[in-house]
């Protein structure tokens, strides 16, 4: 665990800096002013700076570090990390159908997570956390803004593809793998792994469903043998919310799906719907497991 954050921390620090002078030598922009880029985000130069220093974040702290990783731990990173083979189709289907049932029930955990109310001598520690979430919903707002084809083709790769790549490889590929290890338990495995790749986001009023979805991406691993799964779901998450929002933006659709299941919706049954769909896909998955891991293995 200390080799793989020292790999981690020393693969962010030099990709990011790498990062840092690219967006100097192409934007002409430098460390100094990136306060003020994050606080102007009407300037679409801006966003592009910003774009590119979390393309770059992302590959330097997700993507490059479990391979570097597993390569030292096991000398097969396709082996160690669980992506040498494809899922079972039934599996995949399945997974993906996850994603969708789940929606009333993370905007209903979103929504209860949005009330969090910490103690008044906590107080300056709930408005930072207060402010940190807006300025990150900003930032994901101006993101997402373009309506145009190849804007949106650029935010599936960028909020879609990497992190579904990156975060999958490092927190379900590299930290389940060690913690099942250390704990001998899959379960406390799963848990504590998704409990890091919330926190790590640091958008604390979105922790428990952002936990929540870590841990569903946890079983698919555990019980399908190949991060593929995981993968396929957390694509098809975040690349179904950019897509969603383009069309909410443009007018093409009215129906809001960030609403499906809270109050403002009035659909609390849905909820309950979602966590019954869940159960049954869930149980599938566990059901198929042995087979699933039979024909990877």
């Amino acid at each position: 665990m200390l080799f793989a954050a020292l790999v981690l921390i020393t693969c962010g620090l030099v990709i990011s800096s790498i990062g840092m002078a690219l967006s100097w030598a192409i934007y002409g922009f430098n460390l100094s002013e990136l306060e003020h880029i994050m606080q102007d985000l009407s300037d679409p130069e801006h966003i592009a700076v910003l774009k590119f220093i979390q393309t770059t974040q992302a590959i330097g702290v997700f993507i490059i570090p479990p391979f570097i990783i597993a390569w030292m731990i096991h000398g097969e990173p396709s082996v160690y990390l669980k992506y040498n083979k494809r899922p079972d189709l039934k599996m995949a289907l399945a997974a993906v159908a996850i994603v969708f049932c789940s929606n009333p029930l993370i905007n209903f955990l979103n929504e209860l997570n949005a009330q969090l109310s910490l103690p008044d001598w906590l107080s300056s520690v709930q408005q930072w956390m207060r402010n940190s979430e807006d300025q990150a919903t900003k930032i994901t707002e101006a993101f997402l803004a373009t309506t145009n084809l190849s804007g949106v083709v650029k935010n599936v790769l960028m909020i879609g593809v990497l992190p579904a790549i990156g975060e999958e490889l490092l927190f379900r590929g590299v930290v389940q793998q060690l913690l099942k290890r250390i704990y001998k338990n899959s379960h406390a495995a799963i848990w504590i792994s998704a409990a890091l790749f919330s926190a790590l986001h640091l958008q604390f009023f979105g922790f428990l469903p952002r936990l929540i979805l870590g841990v569903m991406f946890g079983y698919m691993l555990e019980w399908s043998g190949t991060l593929w799964l995981p993968m396929i779901s957390h694509f098809v998450n975040n690349a179904t919310a950019v897509i969603a929002f383009g069309l909410v933006k443009d007018g093409t659709i009215t129906a809001n799906l960030d609403k499906t299941g809270t109050m403002a919706d009035n659909s609390s049954s849905l909820v309950i719907l979602s966590v019954i769909m869940l159960a049954l896909l869930f149980r599938f998955l566990y059901q198929n497991r042995e087979a699933s891991q039979a024909q990877i293995s």
